[in-house]
């Protein structure tokens, strides 16, 4: 019997990441693959994967459909991370991801997903079963394509009637969406956080006075990845910059699902914004390290913590 998970990450349309290298990326041309890889993923399924072996007792759920599917649930059990995902017609879409080495450029191909249909009812009665006892509630990535756009803001209402933390990680309508139920925390790139506020944002004062106004809307913690540039943390009038590790890049596609993921163990353990943004971006670099879309683990992000410079910025 399993003890009680604290933390729930949900991905509601998870995905196998075929990653490729090929020296000289061209449309209209023959391209000769170097390497190839793949990897289970879609975001949630992502944050799972770096939380294993954290120490905390959290559960992966959502919905997968087909043989994919199966072997996606399959390869996180092994892990032994809890799972209760619902399945539902169809197959779990699979996402190309094509990394130019003479660039480092990556172009994605993503597919849809299957649609959820009646799996959905079957997810919410599943979640309903950790919910009441959980603390953090983990929704990001995309949605399949039968959900429409308020999804999250309804499982985030429903996670704040049940007194749970919701950290929200997502793009476009959703995200936009789901803010209105006044998640606990967001965590969106630069160019997700443009879109979301509806213009450009040429420098840290600029973010830090966005993700201000969405603190005073009831929205806890507003962390925004800059790449490169490390990122930004707003909350309680308190803003950290930090800097990340200086690594070789490998792959950025899962390195804000790593960040996600500390975010959660952060916030059940009550961590302050310091110690959350050092965590977040300990874990964001190494994964950017890597090729595909392997992830950190949990282990080696809180060592890669204690590296991590950071600034405390006026608000």
């Amino acid at each position: 019997m399993h003890p009680i998970p604290k933390i729930i990450t949900v991905t509601l349309n998870p995905c196998m990441d075929k990653t490729v290298e090929i020296a000289g990326f061209g449309i209209e041309k023959t391209n000769r693959v170097l390497q190839s890889r793949t990897d289970i993923g879609g975001k949630g399924v992502n944050v799972a994967r770096v939380l294993a072996n954290c120490g905390e007792d959290f559960v992966a759920a959502g919905l997968v459909a087909g043989l994919y599917g199966r072997k996606l649930v399959d390869c996180l059990e092994s892990m032994g991370i809890l799972t209760a995902f619902c399945e539902a017609q169809g197959e779990t879409r699979v996402n190309l991801k094509i990394l130019d080495t003479c660039t480092g450029a990556m172009t994605e191909i993503n597919e849809r997903g299957f649609p959820a249909g009646e799996a959905f009812a079957e997810f919410r009665e599943a979640l309903m079963l950790f919910l009441p006892e959980a603390e953090v509630l983990v929704l990001s990535g995309s949605v399949p394509p039968d959900l429409g756009e308020n999804v999250y803001q309804e499982l985030t209402a429903l996670a704040n009637s049940l007194g749970v933390r919701v950290i929200l990680d997502a793009d476009g309508p959703l995200l936009q969406r789901g803010i209105l139920a006044k998640p606990y925390a967001i965590k969106p790139n630069k160019a997700e956080f443009e879109t979301l506020t509806g213009r450009k944002l040429s420098s840290p004062e600029e973010i830090i006075a966005e993700a201000k106004k969405l603190n005073e809307q009831g929205i806890s913690l507003v962390a925004v990845s800059l790449g490169a540039e490390g990122a930004l943390f707003v909350r309680d009038s308190l803003a950290v910059r930090t800097y990340p590790l200086p690594i070789e890049v490998g792959s950025a596609a899962a390195a804000g699902d790593a960040m996600v993921a500390m975010l959660a163990y952060a916030t059940l353990r009550g961590m302050t914004l310091v110690e959350t943004a050092k965590l977040m971006t300990a874990a964001g670099s190494l994964t950017a390290s890597l090729p595909g879309t392997q992830v950190c683990t949990f282990a080696e992000a809180v060592e890669a913590a204690k590296e991590i410079r950071t600034e405390i910025l006026d608000v």
